[in-house]
Order: C-alpha cells, then sequence, then structure tokens
C-alpha cells in the first residue's frame, strides 16, 4: 500500500483531538488512517513536542471501556 501524506487539516485533527479522545474516535474522525499510521503519527508528534501531554483521564476511562467490550 503506498503511502500518503498527512494534510494540514488532519494533522490539526489529530493534535486538536488527541488528549481528549480514545485511539477508537481518532480513527473515526480520521477515516482514511488506519490505527497503526494515527500511531504512528503520534510518535511523530510527541517526538517533535508538538504533544507534550498524555490523555486525559476521561478518555483513559473510556480506553479502557471500549478494551473491555473488544473482549
Amino acid at each position: 500500500m503506498a503511502r500518503r501524506a498527512w494534510t494540514y487539516t488532519e494533522e490539526k485533527i489529530l493534535l486538536d483531538n488527541y488528549h481528549d479522545s480514545t485511539i477508537k474516535e481518532l480513527e473515526k474522525l480520521l477515516p482514511t488512517r488506519s490505527r497503526d499510521s494515527i500511531n504512528k503519527k503520534i510518535k511523530v508528534f510527541k517526538a517533535k513536542g508538538k504533544i507534550k501531554e498524555g490523555k486525559s483521564p476521561e478518555a483513559i476511562n473510556r480506553a479502557y471501556i471500549q478494551r473491555k467490550k473488544e473482549i
């Protein structure tokens, strides 16, 4: 599969929603991006200092609930 560059809009959506959204929620906001692609971009942003803080407690709780439903 060919790599496609991230658009400014996609990067903005990720940066604006990272702290308060779970990975599943980010996948819905970025439907043309895979979970792996989103996670890789998050790592790049963290390395560049564009993402400095972790997830909000609410997002962490929702992620745990979503994982339980998958099992």
